[in-house]
């Protein structure tokens, strides 16, 4: 098997076929433990089937010693990148989000799912109970969700089911997504009691903020010109406020079923050696049996999938106006290579 250092983890994928078939049905669960628990990083194999996980690389650390591998849940489809760790457990989730508009149903998700309907809030108030840390933020191409617990290895297999468990199947309402999206509301005065109307939304108000750093804007032009203004890279993941104002609860759950599924979903961990990796795949194996019973069959947009890019005449000047109240101030200048270049991740 071939193996990758810890500088490359994050960036290169290495898949292997699957080798070797499952294990027989009649070996009980005592027998797959056992047989799970003798296998170190080092001696494991391409496609060998590890407590419900197929094995596809080993990580070296900075001492080229094995402390980690990828595994991709045989049931599911679900990716693990377990790493071997002295801290307290935790995990990186992500789900692969490409966006399908500006009007932001990546970032929107991020804000719904593990806060609003019954589920969420159960899960933030089961977080509030379990010395647990979490946060979250959306990436171009992915949402993320991270989440940490000192409080040891059964609780945090509890929060990892609670959490995946809100991603899964939340049950917000089409008002809680109005209100955390875009809405207009009422507010006072405080001097004169008069009224006014404000325009209101956690997502909206985030992203008015964010767009009013001109670096932001410069961005999302030079990503229109690079991909040209349709492309997957070139959209809003975030949410362009004027296009934000158009979302509708459909656009919301047609953007969930199309994407939150174990098979479009992994994560990074890391786990003390007090968590040994049998236990852990043993767990974790349960756990996804049980959130997705019945794996969803189907091909999920990947990298490689995307539309080519359709940029801009070579050696364009875009100028992105930025209000400044000094007419002096300097802005910014950027310069970008070409979207269409095939490089190794070491280039």
């Amino acid at each position: 098997m071939k193996q990758t250092s810890l500088a490359m983890f994050t960036s290169l994928t290495l898949m292997f076929s699957f080798l070797t078939a499952a294990l027989p049905r009649e070996a009980n669960a005592k027998t797959v433990a056992q047989t799970a628990a003798k296998i170190r990083f080092d001696a494991l194999t391409p496609g060998q089937l590890v407590s419900g996980f197929r094995t596809e690389a080993v990580y070296l650390n900075d001492s080229d010693q094995p402390f980690g591998a990828r595994f991709r849940h045989a049931r599911t489809g679900f990716t693990l990148d377990f790493l071997e760790m002295q801290s307290v457990p935790q995990a990186l989730m992500w789900v692969n989000s490409f966006p399908t508009s500006d009007r932001g149903e990546p970032h929107t998700q991020e804000h719904l799912l593990l806060g609003k309907g019954n589920i969420g809030r159960s899960h933030s108030g089961l977080e509030t109970m379990s010395l647990a840390g979490s946060t979250a933020f959306t990436m171009q191409w992915r949402t993320v969700y991270q989440l940490h617990t000192a409080a040891g290895p059964a609780v945090f297999y509890k929060l990892f089911e609670s959490e995946t468990n809100s991603l899964l199947h939340p049950d917000y309402t089409d008002e809680e997504i109005r209100r955390e999206v875009s809405h207009w509301g009422v507010n006072e005065d405080p001097a004169d009691k008069s009224l006014r109307l404000e325009e209101k939304g956690t997502v909206y108000q985030e992203m008015v903020s964010s767009y009013e750093r001109p670096i932001n804007r410069l961005f999302r032009n030079a990503n229109q010109m690079l991909y040209g203004p349709q492309h997957p890279l070139a959209l809003s993941a975030g949410g362009w406020p004027a296009a934000i104002r158009e979302m509708k609860a459909e656009n919301i759950r047609r953007f969930h079923a199309d994407n939150y599924h174990l098979g479009n979903m992994g994560m990074v961990a890391s786990f003390p050696k007090d968590m040994p990796a049998a236990d852990v795949l043993r767990e974790l194996d349960q756990i996804l049996n049980r959130l997705e019973p019945k794996p969803i069959r189907r091909n999920f947009l990947a990298e490689s999938d995307l539309p080519s890019p359709q940029p801009a005449t070579p050696g364009r000047i875009e100028l992105v106006r930025y209000p400044n109240k000094n007419e002096q101030q300097p802005g910014w200048m950027m310069f970008a290579w070409p979207a269409a270049r095939a490089l190794e991740t070491r280039d």
